[in-house]
């Protein structure tokens, strides 16, 4: 066992060092960010990436709206929102940002000769990654029918559970960590408060990263995707899954535009890119999953991620639950694409980013750990950028 002194202080070595991370983002957030590809079009992920930042803030209404969420009724809730979505056009498209594809596929468009390493390993050439945000205790009881499901078609999922609102149950996560499921940690009590105050945050940080050992999770999103990846950079975790490519239905503005993984500070950022299931099947009142399958190919097209939320809670009717089914169904009969669970996306991101691309005599090699699963392709070829 190691002296208490050194686990001092280490404990002090990596509070300077958070410290240190925290002045440099607040500073400039770029500094401390690698984006999937450089050059013009890792400009435009830098430029929609520190809009993000600059936009990921609770209007005053939305803050009070959460203080007061607890007496709110649940149908009041609803009309609440409801009433609110109505300022969005649902005749347009809602899955994808234009302005972002605009921007960067005229990047593209002046380096297409450039080489990079293929975002995927394994000549797959997208990845499906899916998951759960388990926001109740009812949620929790539904999680033992979902896994079923999606192990009928080989998948595994990862599950985001709220530490500090019900009862968990650790056997129900270990039984699911024993079939192949991951789990992560999902903020503290799911009142939307968490980023209302620094105070707030840092006083919440040891009994999260408490959580994060007891439920053996690397893996964090915060409720209501709200985000302020600053401050996260003191969370024991190895990514955080708090960003969002495009989402208009969010009380936290923004989007990072890219559909692929990024390096800030010390976590590996992964973007979900699918509609919520609530967006699809209440929002929008979709019955099918057209929705998620033309997004999926929009994805496949820019060798993108394809990251899914889903929450058992909503998933409760057979309808509901039969679109899911499809999507899985879907999902398994890609045979170009890599379905895996989130530490193992973050994992690859960052040997991926190790890697380098020398020229030899006999053309292009690839140097760097586990340099064998990539490969190196022009940018043209990798990212199939059309308009709109």
């Amino acid at each position: 066992m190691r002296p208490l002194s050194n686990l001092c202080n280490e404990r002090i070595q990596r509070m300077n060092d958070i410290a240190d991370n925290a002045g440099r983002f607040a500073d400039d957030p770029l500094q401390m960010t690698r984006f999937a590809f450089g050059g013009a079009a890792g400009e435009v992920l830098g430029s929609y990436f520190k809009r993000d930042c600059q936009q990921a803030r609770l209007s005053n209404t939305f803050k009070l709206y959460y203080r007061l969420r607890p007496l709110i009724p649940v149908p009041a809730r609803h009309f609440l929102q409801r009433r609110r979505n109505r300022v969005f056009d649902l005749s347009e498209r809602c899955d994808h940002s234009t302005d972002f594809l605009r921007d960067f596929g005229a990047a593209v468009e002046t380096e297409r000769e450039q080489l990079a390493v293929h975002p995927w390993p394994d000549q797959y050439e997208t990845v499906a990654v899916l998951t759960h945000d388990v926001e109740t205790k009812e949620g929790l009881r539904s999680v033992d029918k979902l896994a079923a499901l999606e192990e009928r078609y080989g998948l595994r999922s990862a599950w985001n559970v709220v530490p500090y609102k019900y009862r968990v149950d650790l056997g129900i996560l270990r039984d699911l960590q024993d079939r192949g499921h991951e789990i992560g940690v999902h903020g503290f009590n799911h009142d939307g408060r968490l980023f209302e105050s620094k105070r707030i945050f840092d006083r919440r940080t040891i009994p999260i990263n408490r959580a994060l050992r007891d439920f053996r999770a690397t893996g964090f999103r915060a409720p209501m995707v709200h985000r302020n990846l600053e401050w996260q950079q003191a969370l024991d975790v190895d990514y955080d899954a708090s960003t969002f490519d495009y989402d208009p239905f969010q009380a936290m503005p923004g989007g990072v535009g890219g559909v692929w993984p990024f390096i800030v500070g010390k976590l590996v950022e992964l973007p979900y890119t699918l509609p919520q299931d609530h967006t699809l099947l209440v929002t929008l009142g979709e019955t099918e999953p057209t929705t998620w399958f033309r997004k999926f190919e929009y994805l496949r097209s820019l060798s993108g991620m394809a990251m899914l939320i889903t929450h058992p809670d909503y998933l409760d009717t057979p309808g509901r639950l039969d679109v899911y089914r499809r999507f899985l169904e879907y999902v398994a009969e890609q045979s170009d694409c890599w379905t895996t669970l989130p530490h193992e996306v973050a994992r690859w991101w960052r040997i991926r980013d190790s890697l380098k691309i020398q020229t030899c005599e006999t053309g292009q090699l690839i140097v760097g750990p586990e340099s064998g699963r990539a490969r190196a392709m022009r940018l043209g070829n990798i990212l199939q950028v059309e308009p709109g």
